[in-house]
């Protein structure tokens, strides 16, 4: 019997939704009759409680019917991944085909879909006999962060899926498989609901014994896809080491496939035609052709272990790539190499992967992105354009596939397919059904949550023109991009740190406060919440920030108030030319609980313009805005369009980003120590007790509002008289030093100002002397003229 999926209610449930209804007009008047008689018969039985009904018909197709008595719903899925809206059903009735009445169908927990390798061996069969025959197309997706991030990323995939037809989609995973079980499910209901090859990711960062429970419970799901990787090391490890009981790399992960499943599988492995970094002799250098040859050597090992065929870390070199794929060749490599790219949808990010995989970009494409590299919508044009014309060269060099790494994003690629003519026609579905995932709606403008800003995330958008200018202020908890670059697998290439370099070794609390204050100073060049130096914007409230993070009140994350700035400020601006944009004063910080509670009591009392949200780890939360809520912090106005909010305040995405922010105390700060420390303890103990806060300034019309009164306030509330002393004369010696540099200033105006009187009489008198010259030469021609008579 054929593999049907079976449709039970489980605890992610919400989170994959199954169709409820098919769309009449994707089939002929037979079919729709069919379910007429479907219907009948789930409603014939007088017997209560839910009830299945697999139908195999004559042409060994299938239709699963389902009514649930509780929450009165019917489901019918047609189930043939050869099947398409044209099928033949006519003069099907319900007494021609084969019909299990059971009171409960047993079903399988999941499909059977095909290995990928076949698919992949069908599509290059095809192009031999017919040049103009569809390469294979493949995407990588990562999986979302959030709840609704999830449900999204589902609707993506399908979406893509149906209109883009891939031979195949990748799943990646992060955190060493912390929620295994979810990302089966991702993964099997992409494949079961979507009709969809899926190719998970598998990396050695657990023991064996694990591993193979992995596969096992993979093997149970229905997955047949395997990429088999080695991984990274985690963020602040210096090196690659196997966990106790694990495997040391690829190639025994190839292995252990093959030993305990045979052929079930279908593998993939990863090449690297730039070679893998941790070949290079030296990090600042190209590899050798030594390192070339070990690299290659490797590659035909996983090969040689049971490897199906490879899939290539990006690339921008394409003369590059062609060649590594001829040198392949010459290595006796013969399984299928698959080229991936990543198309370029935004300079910091390209900026971030090329640097962190070391990989060759030519000069004429860093040129072009330099000079477009503050207008996203300029970058994203010509990223869609590079990709096309990269893979029209690929295509005529004898490729026959292309791997997209998507960020979760579906304009780009699809602008790319398109460029490509390889968009199928929509007579080419195989899914007689309307998508199996409804679209929730939103009401509101385009907004984006900002928590995520300063670690450089990769966010999508609700709406189509939002989604693909993912810089990394902005981003949507419903996304399914929706996360942060550093959980990407590509980030855990990025080169390490010297963390105690950075941070010294702390003793006390203040010491933690003064490396904070030497990132604002720009003498810590990267904090763990913190990638890049502050941004400009931030300069105009840079001795704000000092002052707070001397007192405690440790910022990773701010704006100032602007009101009506133009869009192409270099400081501020956002979105093109020709806008004015908006935002209100914000601002980010831990702070000890006993600050926390002044903090929030003053406000309650005498701020109302300021709103607020705390949570510590443990989630106590303390909040003056209501449940669910979300307060736009910067918004634009552009010509011809609605007004965009990108960045938003949105409790439930603060209390996501909780979790990460707390637990990179531990990971990047408190990791760099050993567990006896006294360093360790420091940061343990503000890991444990400190509150994460986020305060927005409403009042952003007003030019008198500040933000930053209310920590003045706090702070020399709880100051002594001596500390106060301090403090005035600290003012007063920065009023002097303003003054000081106000008269030098005016000094050098003045100076200038000479130079210049000085430079306009030189000019003067150049000029009278010029005058002169010419009346002399006249004369001189005049009495020339008058001696030639």
């Amino acid at each position: 019997m054929q593999h049907v999926p079976r449709l039970l209610k489980g605890k992610e449930d919400d989170l994959f939704p199954i169709p409820a209804k098919l769309l009449a007009h994707y089939f002929p008047a037979f079919t729709m009759a069919l379910l007429n008689d479907l219907h009948a018969e789930l409603h014939r039985s007088s017997s209560g409680g839910n009830r299945e009904i697999c139908v195999r018909t004559r042409h060994a197709g299938w239709v699963l019917a389902k009514k649930s008595e509780t929450s009165s719903r019917e489901l019918y899925v047609f189930f043939d991944s050869k099947v398409s809206s044209g099928y033949d059903l006519s003069g099907a009735s319900m007494s021609e085909l084969d019909i299990e009445l059971n009171s409960e169908t047993h079903c399988s927990s999941g499909i059977d879909m095909g290995k990928i390798i076949e698919s992949i061996r069908s599509a290059y069969a095809a192009r031999a006999d017919d040049a103009s025959a569809r390469p294979t197309v493949s995407f990588e997706f990562f999986p979302a962060k959030t709840n609704a991030g999830v449900f999204n990323l589902l609707t993506r995939v399908e979406e893509m899926g149906l209109a883009l037809q891939p031979t195949f989609v990748t799943l990646t995973w992060r955190s060493a498989f912390t929620d295994e079980a979810l990302w089966l499910r991702i993964g099997a209901h992409i494949q079961n609901e979507f009709q969809l090859d899926v190719l998970l990711h598998l990396t050695c960062h657990l023991p064996t014994e694990q591993l193979k429970r992995i596969l096992k419970n993979a093997r149970a799901a229905g997955i047949r896809n395997i990429l088999a990787l080695r991984g990274d090391p985690p963020i602040g490890a210096e090196r690659w080491a196997p966990v106790e009981g694990g495997l040391s790399n690829a190639v025994d992960l190839i292995r252990l496939i093959r030993q305990e499943h045979g052929d079930y599988f279908c593998i993939a492995c990863a090449g690297y035609a730039e070679v893998h970094t941790e070949s290079w002799n030296h990090p600042d250098l190209p590899p050798s052709n030594e390192a070339r040859a070990l690299d290659l050597q490797r590659l035909k090992a996983k090969q040689d272990a049971g490897a199906d065929f490879i899939i290539t870390q990006f690339f921008f070199d394409v003369d590059n790539m062609i060649q590594w794929i001829a040198d392949c060749k010459d290595a006796g490599i013969t399984i299928p190499i698959l080229p991936g790219y990543l198309p370029i949808q935004n300079y910091s990010s390209f900026c971030k992967f090329t640097s962190w995989c070391k990989t060759r970009v030519p000069e004429n494409v860093l040129t072009a992105l330099d000079a477009i590299k503050n207008d996203d919508a300029a970058v994203r044009r010509y990223g869609t354009q590079l990709a096309v014309e990269t893979c029209q060269r690929l295509l005529a060099a004898g490729v026959n596939s292309l791997h997209f790494y998507t960020m979760n994003l579906a304009t780009t690629v699809t602008q790319v397919l398109e460029g490509l003519q390889l968009l199928p026609a929509r007579n080419q579905r195989e899914l007689p059904w309307q998508s199996t995932l409804q679209r929730s709606t939103v009401e509101g403008e385009q907004v984006r949550p900002i928590f995520w800003s300063n670690r450089q995330a990769s966010y999508i958008a609700r709406t189509a023109a939002w989604d693909e200018f993912p810089n990394g202020r902005w981003g949507d908890r419903t996304s399914p991009a929706y996360g942060e670059l550093s959980e990407y697998y590509l980030a855990f290439k990025r080169p390490k740190l010297q963390r105690t370099d950075l941070w010294g070794t702390p003793q006390t609390e203040q010491d933690v406060w003064n490396v904070f204050v030497r990132f604002i100073d720009g003498h810590v060049k990267q904090l763990p919440w913190c990638e890049q130096a502050l941004s400009l914007e931030s300069a105009a409230i840079r001795e704000n920030l000092q002052w707070l993070n001397s007192n405690g009140f440790l910022t990773i994350n701010s704006q100032p108030r602007v009101n009506g700035a133009p869009s192409s400020d270099p400081s501020v601006g956002w979105g093109g030319d020709d806008g004015v944009v908006f935002q209100k004063a914000y601002v980010e910080f831990f702070v000890a609980p006993e600050k926390m509670a002044h903090l929030v009591k003053v406000m309650r009392r005498d701020y109302p313009q300021l709103s607020f949200h705390a949570l510590n780890r443990s989630g106590e939360e303390h909040r003056n805005t209501p449940l669910h809520s979300v307060t736009a912090v910067t918004w634009g106005v552009f010509p011809g369009t609605e007004i965009v909010q990108p960045t938003v305040v949105d409790s439930d995405s603060f209390a996501a980003w909780k979790d990460e922010a707390f637990e990179l105390w531990k990971t990047q700060w408190a990791s760099a120590y050993p567990a006896d420390s006294r360093s360790r303890e420091v940061i343990q103990h503000i890991y444990d007790t400190y509150f994460l806060v986020n305060i927005v300034d409403n009042d952003y019309a007003n030019d008198d509002s500040d933000i930053f009164s209310i920590f003045t306030r706090i702070i020399t509330e709880a100051m002594d008289k001596e500390q106060l002393r301090a403090r005035v004369l600290e003012l007063e010696a920065r009023r002097e030093k303003m003054f000081d540099t106000l008269a030098s200033f005016q000094s050098l105006q003045e100076e200038l100002n000479g130079e210049l009187r000085s430079a306009h009489s030189e000019l003067a008198g150049v000029r009278s002397e010029n005058l002169q010259l010419k009346e002399k030469l006249r004369q001189l021609q005049a009495q020339l003229a008058l001696a030639s008579l």
